[in-house]
């Protein structure tokens, strides 16, 4: 019985620098996400302004019967989020119905990818946090058997360090993925509403090809996926 203890022992204090690594790594990592959060942040505060008077406009130019491609409204780039890479990828595409739905659908897997990403920091970060607090508790217990004072004092320092560590990885990763929960599910629903417009010219193909009511209830699912 002794052994066994012992192989569990050497086999669970082994891991507690891989797990310290792998913590370290998310802290920089979660620290570089929410430099990009920041960024895209500003980026759609300062851009909404000019992707509500371009929107404007162009709903104007859909009821002058304008023809989409005279529009200058899929020629700009400045729009938040996922609209932006909508209206760069869909420029070439506006009269296949077929294609600008297959956009659609791959920005909704492109957002939950997204937040599938942030949702590791939000699940992995205090699971090694927690690794890295029960660790050390084995070698302090047997420090404080022993009377070593110094090893028992070093052990509790790390358990109680990773446990830090564990949670403010998790806490930002969970601020950033509901924000950006929030962003992704209006960049859709704003991308949706454009394939309408779109679908709506009476030049293109059959509109009644995709269903925007069945892309809208699939992006609803694969971001509660997440």
């Amino acid at each position: 019985m002794s052994f066994l203890i012992e192989i569990l022992y050497t086999l669970s204090t082994a891991l507690l620098i891989p797990v310290i690594l792998l913590l370290l790594g998310f802290v920089v990592w979660s620290l570089m996400e929410l430099g990009g959060f920041l960024r895209e942040s500003q980026h759609r505060s300062s851009s909404k302004p000019a992707y509500d008077t371009a929107l404007a406009e162009f709903i104007r130019q859909q009821r002058a019967q304008v023809p989409h491609s005279n529009s200058d409204f899929f020629h700009k780039s400045n729009y938040p989020g996922l609209i932006s890479i909508f209206t760069i990828r869909a420029r070439l595409i506006l009269n296949s119905p077929k294609q600008l739905a297959k956009l659609v659908s791959e920005l909704e897997i492109e957002a939950a990818g997204r937040l599938a990403r942030i949702n590791l920091g939000v699940r992995a970060a205090p699971i090694l946090g927690l690794m890295g607090t029960l660790i050390p508790m084995g070698p302090a217990l047997k420090g404080l058997t022993d009377g070593n004072i110094e090893a028992l004092s070093q052990n509790l320092v790390v358990a109680f360090s990773t446990t830090v560590l564990g949670l403010f990885v998790g806490g930002v990763c969970y601020a950033m993925q509901m924000f950006r929960r929030q962003w992704y599910a209006r960049d859709l629903n704003e991308i949706e509403y454009l394939y309408e417009l779109v679908q709506a010219e009476p030049s293109s193909e059959s509109a009644t090809e995709s269903s925007p009511a069945s892309l809208k209830r699939t992006s609803q699912h694969a971001l509660k996926a997440t």
